[in-house]
């Protein structure tokens, strides 16, 4: 016998999305504004620091809640998503390399900017870079689902 929380099209099916979705808003936020507060600061340093506290305080907490939301949305699916599914598991891996990124990346990167190094800016823009490609890829994994 299984136990089922929802199924697709329920409420609390609903609310997980909902939150999945604001999660990935919060999230991915920052990076499009990064280029343009990083230049706009040029090298003030309150204007490194507002990055910092936008990665620190909401990309990498919101990008982690918004996997967590995806493993509810895949479990309350009643086996309609599947961890093995090709856009699921491929989705997995990305999100493990957007935390990894903005960690070991762009985490180390606004603090050295803030610090003053600013060599480091170009570090950031990479993170950047490949924040928003990852982005990109997951939205067409979650709207075309290839593979299912």
């Amino acid at each position: 016998m299984t136990f089922l929380l929802a199924e697709i099209g329920s409420t609390p099916y609903k609310v997980m999305l909902l939150l999945h979705v604001l999660a990935v808003v919060i999230a991915f936020s920052p990076a499009w504004l990064t280029p343009l507060v990083l230049r706009a600061a040029g090298h003030d340093r309150a204007g490194a620091e507002a990055l910092e506290v936008a990665v620190l305080r909401l990309s990498l907490p919101f990008v982690a809640l918004a996997g967590i939301f995806g493993f509810g949305l895949a479990g309350m699916s009643d086996k309609v998503f599947k961890m093995s599914q090709t856009w699921l598991s491929i989705a997995i891996v990305l999100w493990l390399v957007q935390l990894a990124v903005l960690f070991f990346v762009a985490r180390p990167a606004f603090k050295a900017v803030a610090a003053g190094d600013a060599a480091a800016r170009g570090r950031v823009m990479a993170a950047t870079g490949i924040t928003h490609l990852i982005l990109l890829v997951m939205l067409y994994l979650m709207i075309w689902k290839p593979g299912l």
